[in-house]
């Protein structure tokens, strides 16, 4: 197997956060040819970031990943065990990638296509999205409760997001309005997967710092 991942993609992030915390004999490698070019986008089917190749087969989408992972290597699964349990981490990864990592996606999109309301809109979601994550989050312990999972895969990294580019946005405060996701944001970033995945991030950023 091979993930297709791109250093500064939060996407990417999120599923190199569970090939870590999995252990799993997967290779990371750039798209080949460079991410927007037409070998990559032939290859993928969609020219996006990650993309998991398997046996002949590309599979793209960061959650669909996630949850083939699991399945394809259960002995150490991103889930937890009953029903309700899944629930709430399942939930907490929509409303983590709707709401958080999308946002700053668009963010950086719309400054690209020089949107003059980059900023401000960007801001907006993020204060909707990341209160909806306060709400659901666990007071201890990771994302969901106890067990490390598939929340945790996403908000790990996308959290890091928010407050690396909450200066941007005029609103250095935007995380710690936010306290139990800040609190949160403090303990997932202990775990081993999570930490390796922000030393990425944060090595890819120095060397592409953002303009002015």
């Amino acid at each position: 197997m091979i993930l297709y991942s791109e250093a500064t993609s939060p996407y990417s992030a999120v599923v190199r956060v569970a090939v870590y915390a999995k252990q799993l004999p997967i290779e990371i490698a750039a798209p080949p040819g460079g991410l927007k070019s037409d070998e990559y986008r032939a290859l993928s089917g969609t020219g996006t970031v990650p993309c998991l190749w398997v046996d002949g087969w590309t599979l793209p989408e960061s959650t669909v990943i996630l949850a083939y992972l699991d399945d394809k290597f259960p002995a150490e699964p991103l889930l937890p065990g009953s029903a309700e349990e899944r629930a709430r981490a399942l939930l907490l990864v929509r409303l983590g990638v709707d709401g958080v990592i999308a946002p700053i996606v668009g963010l950086f999109h719309d400054l690209s296509a020089g949107v003059a309301t980059a900023q401000a809109t960007a801001l907006e979601r993020l204060t909707m999205g990341l209160a909806r994550v306060e709400h659901f989050v666990a007071d201890d312990g990771f994302a969901a409760g106890a067990a490390f999972t598939q929340a945790d895969c996403v908000l790990g990294p996308s959290l890091m997001g928010v407050a690396a580019f909450a200066d941007m946005l005029g609103a250095p405060d935007l995380l710690t309005r936010h306290p139990k996701l800040a609190a949160y944001a403090g303990r997932v970033a202990q775990h081993p997967a999570v930490a390796k995945v922000l030393g990425e991030l944060q090595a890819a950023m120095a060397a592409n710092p953002l303009p002015g």
